[in-house]
């Protein structure tokens, strides 16, 4: 049964004890498995400081929504997460990984359950970043008087009330090689090869400062024994909250394309260390995050494909059956959130956590309180004795 045809009084019930619930969510898997590496993605819908600073005086994380968050994470414990739409700390500029580890340190490592990330990274985020221009077309050059609306977030690099809403972070069990990251937040729209800017949209200046990314896209080494295993991570703008121009679907579609195009060593892609060239590693990736793009969706189609079909379809990429099911609330349910890792990777199992209300209603209960999203996961065979 679908979440939105579950009975009101069970959902009053079921929240009621979300405390008794919570205690009820104990380890279910233990530690990882020899020979199996477990990644995640999770929008956590908006996450912000407040909520990583509410600690009680013995570290265990009052915000309810976070609880029920950490709770689904300690479930189906993860060796690397990724989060979509955790706030970046305003007041920590220079330390843009510091709410994932609050989430990490004050949520998933308490209580007889708790689950360690060593491992944090974050970077800057182009979400709440003003850019100087009239970018929404207003006839104003929203500042910083106007923050926290509207006004200021449409005149942002990437929507956003505020400097670093709605950002990204990813949390392991294995080291990050921070400084072997490539991050794309300053890549221009317009130099993206192909690329579907509105044509008679923007003005000249504004066409030449518009950013891709409506947050950033990263490709982060993660050190596993040997091995080594590339997270690509980027969260696209969602498409529509636009007219006719179709400005935001268009940028959602080059957005996802970015990937097909690095995946492709496409020459012209400039990373934010002046880096010229796409994907030039053999060794495996799997791209993570919420695309906000569903299979074959006919609204958002340029150069006769849907937007997430130009990865799902890449000969060099996997769509694995296990997670390809809703993941969102949204429309009854829909599925943008994704896990697509390289065409050589053996994808042993995965899923996406969103249980029955009959058969797991303390599941069904964290779901619903944790976000408007879906936790998804895959479980990859890696070589026997790297994984410790």
């Amino acid at each position: 049964m679908h979440p939105q045809s579950r009975p009101v009084l069970l959902r009053l019930v079921a929240r009621a004890l979300l405390p008794l619930l919570l205690a009820a969510s104990a380890c279910r898997s233990g530690p990882p498995d020899e020979g199996r590496v477990r990644v995640a993605t999770f929008n956590i819908r908006e996450l912000g400081t407040p909520a990583l600073t509410d600690l009680s005086p013995d570290g265990i994380g009052r915000n309810a929504q976070a609880r029920a968050a950490a709770a689904i994470v300690k479930r189906v414990r993860p060796d690397i997460l990724v989060l979509n739409e955790i706030d970046l700390d305003p007041a920590a500029p220079g330390d843009p990984s510091r709410n994932a580890r609050r989430f990490a340190e004050g949520y998933l490592e308490p209580g007889p359950d708790g689950l360690a990330y060593p491992f944090a990274f974050a970077a800057p985020s182009n979400t709440g970043l003003l850019s100087g221009l009239d970018l929404n077309g207003d006839g104003r050059v929203a500042t910083d008087a106007d923050l926290g609306t509207r006004a200021f977030g449409e005149d942002a690099f990437g929507f956003g009330t505020y400097p670093g809403q709605y950002a990204m972070a990813v949390l392991s069990r294995f080291p990050l090689d921070s400084a072997g990251a490539r991050t794309f937040q300053r890549f221009r729209w317009t130099d993206l090869p192909g690329n579907h800017l509105p044509p008679d949209l923007f003005a000249p200046e504004v066409k030449r400062a518009l950013r891709l990314s409506s947050k950033s896209h990263w490709d982060l080494p993660v050190a596993i024994g040997s091995d080594t295993l590339h997270l690509w991570v980027s969260h696209p703008t969602p498409p529509g909250f636009d007219g006719p121009e179709d400005r935001n679907g268009r940028r959602n579609f080059d957005e996802i394309r970015f990937w097909r195009l690095y995946l492709e060593g496409d020459g012209r892609l400039v990373d934010d260390a002046g880096r010229a060239g796409g994907y030039a590693s053999d060794r495996p990736f799997v791209i993570a995050g919420d695309l906000n793009a569903r299979p074959g969706d006919t609204a958002v189609v340029y150069d006769g494909v849907a937007a997430a079909d130009q990865l799902r379809r890449h000969p060099g990429i996997q769509d694995p059956p296990a997670t390809a099911r809703p993941t969102a609330v949204f429309f009854g349910g829909i599925r943008i959130d994704y896990l697509l890792p390289s065409d050589g990777l053996d994808v042993i199992g995965g899923g996406v956590f969103w249980p029955d209300p009959d058969t797991d209603p303390a599941g069904a209960a964290l779901a619903d309180s944790a976000s408007d999203h879906r936790l998804v996961w895959l479980d990859l065979a890696w070589p026997s004795g790297s994984v410790r």
